[in-house]
């Protein structure tokens, strides 16, 4: 069977869960508790999240392009014993291994690893009840948890928005006593036919608080 185009899935795995074009509700996603609301800044913190992921290489739109395709044949029933899993949002992306940590130049960009790209399952699912993917490049994983400083923002997500994100949230972060711990994630809260101006986008990054 041929994948179904990441971007048609999206639309149909939104669109059940509630988006429009205007900007509705996007489907569920993980609870968390904002401990520093500066808009559009937040640190907040995340309990331990379970994540289907996969790995593909090329640039963030290529990459998130397959990278997507495969998550949501998993959640279609590519997988053990072929059930489907709810949709939820964010759809996370990350540069491969720790290449490139917050602090590196905005312009970076992975260089041969390419970028993960994560779904967040729903809440009842943990890696030992999860179902198993039987795509050889996709995994279940466990996200540990942590604390996050995260610039939301509208538009589209792409290389250049991103950078800017980071740019700005690194600028945040400098003025803070809260420091970088990991490496950035971008992350997308609504399908690409939603409005620009109405998507929700955010770049987030572990922090490492003092005391």
């Amino acid at each position: 069977m041929r994948p179904i185009p990441a971007a048609l899935a999206l639309l149909a795995s939104l669109t059940t869960a509630g988006c429009s074009v205007f900007g509705g509700q996007a489907a569920p996603e993980p609870e968390y508790r904002v401990l520093v609301s500066e808009p559009p800044f937040e640190i907040r913190e995340y309990p331990p999240l379970t994540v289907a992921r996969t790995t593909a290489e090329g640039g963030w739109d290529a990459a998130v392009r397959r990278g997507f395709g495969r998550l949501f044949d998993y959640i279609g029933g590519a997988n053990a014993p072929a059930t489907e899993v709810s949709m939820t949002a964010p759809v996370l992306t990350e540069p491969q291994g720790d290449s490139i940590p917050m602090t590196a130049p905005v312009s970076a960009a992975p260089q041969g690893d390419g970028w993960r790209v994560m779904f967040v399952l729903p809440p009842e699912y943990t890696v030992a009840t999860a179902p198993r993917p039987t795509h050889p490049e996709v995994e279940i994983a466990t996200l540990p948890a942590r604390r996050m400083a995260v610039l939301t923002f509208s538009g589209t997500l792409g290389d250049d928005r991103i950078a800017e994100a980071r740019s700005r949230l690194a600028a945040w972060l400098a003025d803070r006593p809260e420091a970088p711990a990991g490496a950035w994630q971008a992350a997308g809260y609504h399908p690409p036919w939603t409005l620009p101006w109405l998507r929700r986008n955010e770049v987030m990054v572990p922090v490492a608080m003092d005391g």
